[in-house]
């Protein structure tokens, strides 16, 4: 495994040595997914090259002069530094960790954050500030309090790969399906809100279906509460008394979206369940049932029905007979009593 001590030229052979090794232990896992140890090599070959990834950086982002203490003359000769009034703080060795992503424990909570500087104290003490993400406050910590998070590696992580991502807006891990592979980092799609956005390398992480493709992988199930009204919200969006005053707000303004959608979704069923109700209706077909009348399905023929010959005349059902004679009306007169 690399060290400190070697350069950067051997440290980007061996990584590329870790990656052709990690390429044929990928296509040994196609063959047989459940072998336990081809499982662990892939897993300690991923850690390997995100640690060596971290040196290269850390390499890089050292300063290449190390002895500051004397300076060279005009003829070459060295001069001897000023003596300093104040002693100065050494420079902190973990440069290369501002701009990475990490967990940070803030009000009895494990929360997202991002390193923006990182420092060594008077007593030797690394220590960084972070902000997190979603929030606008930031804090510092010690470098050995924060967790980092581990990316995973990009061959894990290609385009239409189905993984988890920091929304930046509340700082919480979504279902996403990576479209595209950037510089920094990857372009997201969030799933449940449909949303797009481009997160950090390290902002992502593998679901449970690691590497599963859209096509081949199941929703996850999110924990759901009923509100009095009977709409469904996650679990994380209920308002705790802990959280923040920007916390509240950005839960509320996706709980008020949440509650939108969800009544645009039940005017659509309520509007198919009509229309499938009414084409029931109206393609219904008679009973073959011999009765007929009220809820039987075979209409009842009405008296007043015209027969179809030529003689046919009204209130005639076919019996042969004519129709009823009435007696001649005249006025009544007493004259006949």
């Amino acid at each position: 495994m690399a060290d400190f001590t070697q350069s950067a030229e051997e440290l980007l052979t061996k990584l590329d040595t870790y990656r052709e090794q990690l390429a044929q232990v990928e296509e040994a896992l196609e063959q047989q997914p459940d072998e336990p140890s081809l499982v662990k090599l892939k897993n300690d070959l991923t850690e390997v090259i995100v640690l060596t990834e971290d040196l290269v950086k850390y390499q890089a982002a050292a300063p290449a002069d190390e002895g500051g203490a004397a300076t060279t003359g005009g003829a070459g000769t060295p001069i001897a530094a000023a003596p300093s009034s104040s002693k100065a703080a050494p420079k902190s060795v973990h440069t290369a960790l501002v701009g990475r992503t990490c967990e940070a424990f803030y009000e009895q909570k494990w929360y997202n954050a991002e390193i923006r500087a990182v420092r060594r104290d008077d007593r030797g003490i690394e220590r960084c500030t972070v902000s997190f993400v979603g929030m606008s406050n930031s804090r510092e910590y010690k470098v050995t309090d924060v967790k980092m998070l581990r990316p995973p590696h990009p061959a894990q992580c290609q385009p239409g790969t189905r993984c988890q991502a920091v929304f930046h807006e509340d700082g919480l891990w979504y279902d996403c399906v990576i479209t595209e592979q950037t510089e920094k980092g990857y372009k997201v799609n969030f799933t449940e809100y449909g949303q797009k956005a481009e997160v950090k390398f390290d902002q992502i992480r593998l679901s449970a279906a690691s590497g599963s493709k859209v096509a081949d992988g199941k929703k996850r199930t999110i924990k759901e509460i009923a509100t009095p009204a009977g709409y469904k919200i996650p679990e994380s969006l209920v308002i705790q008394k802990t959280d923040t005053d920007e916390v509240v707000e950005t839960k509320k303004r996706k709980i008020t979206a949440i509650k939108k959608q969800q009544r645009v979704d039940r005017k659509e069923e309520d509007a198919q369940r009509q229309q499938a109700s009414w084409l029931k209706f109206h393609y219904n077909k008679a009973s073959t049932r011999s009765k007929c009348g009220f809820q039987t399905g075979k209409p009842k023929e009405s008296i007043f029905k015209v027969p179809e010959t030529l003689d046919g005349k009204v209130g005639v059902m076919g019996s042969g007979k004519e129709m009823t004679k009435f007696a001649e009306a005249r006025k009544f007169t007493y004259q006949y009593v």
